[in-house]
């Protein structure tokens, strides 16, 4: 609940202080004298965007702070515009987004105001308000129509695709014939076009690895001679002095290394044969491949790929039917996944449904709307089926097959008609009020009614006046109002009153009681110069 609020600098406040209490909290005022600047504030705490003219003239800046209480913990929000129109947030003095605030101060306040009024005739926000007093959330049910949406889409895309393959029959044929004419595998051009190369410089390769192995080892004063004659001198060396031996022995090794060397130089002299037919069967196949990837604009792993998809959809041809049996089962299990959880959420919100219609209807007569029936039309679970798919086949959305409206008659005998084409402000105001009572409210949050009670007097303003003091039982509630009646009934009474002085306005914030009070109370019911009479009657309503 809220505790405190302090108001600086801000639009007609000057410097403001309101303590706020459990119970019922009203604020009342004259017209103009700042009632809804206070709301106002609250809901900067709560996240909504800041501007420039809500800085008091001359002000450095507008500061909105309040202490909140939630069981045992205490927290305070800060908030700073400055004339520029940007803000800075504070949660327990620490720096914070306007959407940090937003997501804390969410659960601490509620506000109630003329445009909530106007969204309880949009059928889609009817449902809302509906399906989270049940509890009720529609994701499981989205994630089953995806499901089943997905489904559909494979169906018809597979029947097409086996459609489309069958008529490419003889193309895909055709193309995978190609492409298993040639064993093709990664890197094939580069190492054709190497081998090509090497067949066609055969002769000028086996000449230059003759002479090498010749110089090496066969020829003479080869290499391997003449080391092995320093191999011979160096050993007599080691014969005296042994430090000399591992020269001896590394020699030993490179003789055997240039050995080994010329043995696979004379492997290669014997492949080396300049053959023409060879080089018009690499020609060919380089050729060939070098047509492929231009005719199918890819490498050569795509060209693998490719030979993979064809025989794929050729397969799809030939055993079509066992396919469209698999995506016709899966379509079946996501249809009557889909079934199962649209009846699931449709039976739990009609059972809801039925109890809340009750409540309603219930508190609208103990608000002067005697006779009234409110009741909910929605899809019935035991005629879903016809409400699945539409008549193009595809899954109808959730959205489409919960959709829901609230519907009322006012009159005994009348038939229920949606709320937009029957309720008065007023009446929808007092059907806000009975929804509100039927959501079990946390006693930590705070209610805040702006202008509730507006186009509405006389024994329904006592009525709406009882109700929001009921609900002020369940948590702290904060009410804007201008009836008499439901100031009457507040725990604590606040009066907002403006003052000119200088040439400039300002308005300020307290509590009344006692005789201030009866003065207020009385000044709402017969204007700045109340009767002796209307003097009483405030009395009375305050029991004095």
């Amino acid at each position: 609940m809220i505790e405190f609020l302090k108001i600086s600098s801000m639009a007609i406040f000057d410097e403001a202080e309101i303590e706020f209490r459990p119970g019922l909290n009203c604020i009342t005022g004259e017209t103009g004298a700042g009632k809804s600047l206070v709301l106002g504030a609250l809901m900067l705490l709560m996240g909504s965007r800041a501007s420039q003219d809500m800085v008091r003239p001359g002000a450095q800046k507008a500061t909105i702070e309040a202490l909140f209480t939630r069981g045992d913990e205490q927290t305070v929000l800060r908030r700073e515009i400055y004339p520029t129109g940007s803000s800075r947030c504070y949660i327990d003095g620490r720096l914070a987004t306007a959407g940090s605030l937003a997501q804390f101060s969410s659960g601490l306040i509620t506000i109630y105001g003329q445009h909530d009024y106007q969204d309880l005739l949009h059928p889609s926000q009817q449902m809302a308000i509906l399906e989270e007093l049940a509890g009720l959330d529609r994701s499981e049910a989205q994630e089953a129509h995806d499901a089943l949406a997905g489904a559909v889409a494979f169906l018809n895309g597979l029947e097409d695709r086996i459609e489309q393959y069958r008529q490419e029959r003889e193309e895909l044929l055709f193309a995978l014939g190609e492409l298993d004419s040639l064993e093709i595998t990664e890197g094939l051009e580069e190492e054709l076009a190497s081998q090509l190369g090497r067949a066609h410089g055969a002769a000028e390769l086996k000449r230059c690895s003759h002479l090498a192995e010749d110089i090496l080892y066969s020829g003479s004063s080869s290499v391997v001679e003449l080391m092995s004659q320093a191999r011979d001198h160096a050993a007599r060396v080691a014969a005296v002095d042994r430090s000399v031996s591992p020269l001896v022995d590394s020699l030993g090794d490179v003789i055997a290394q240039v050995e080994d060397i010329s043995m696979s130089l004379r492997e290669k002299i014997s492949s080396y044969e300049y053959d023409p037919e060879t080089i018009d069967i690499l020609e060919e196949k380089l050729h060939f491949l070098q047509d492929l990837k231009r005719k199918h604009r890819a490498d050569e792993y795509g060209l693998i790929k490719l030979k993979g998809e064809i025989r794929e959809r050729l397969a799809l041809t030939e055993d079509s039917e066992h396919a469209l049996a698999q995506a016709r089962e899966e379509l079946a299990r996501a249809t009557g996944a889909y079934r199962e959880a649209l009846q699931a959420f449709l039976s739990r919100r009609h059972a809801f449904a039925e109890a809340f219609c009750a409540g309603i209807n219930a508190d609208l007569e103990a608000l002067g709307m005697p006779g009234t029936q409110f009741t909910v039309s929605q899809t019935d679970p035991a005629e879903l089926e016809g409400h699945l798919f539409d008549s193009r086949g595809t899954a109808a959305s959730p959205a489409s097959v919960l959709k829901g409206e609230f519907l009322i008659s006012t009159n005994v005998g009348q038939k229920p008609l949606p709320l937009a084409r029957i309720a008065s402000g007023g009446e929808l105001s007092r059907i806000m009020l009975a929804i509100k009572a039927q959501q079990k409210t946390s006693q930590q949050g705070t209610l805040i009614f702006d202008e509730i009670d507006s186009g509405i007097s006389g024994q329904t303003a006592l009525m709406i006046a009882a109700k929001l003091k009921d609900l002020s039982q369940r948590a702290q509630a904060i009410v804007v109002t201008h009836l008499h009646q439901v100031a009457s009934v507040a725990d604590t009474h606040l009066v907002i009153s403006k003052q000119v002085s200088e040439g400039s306005t300002s308005s300020s914030i307290r509590e009344v009681a006692g005789m201030d009070r009866v003065h207020e109370l009385a000044r709402m019911m017969g204007g700045e110069t109340p009767s002796r009479a209307v003097i009483q009657h405030a009395k009375e309503l305050v029991g004095m």
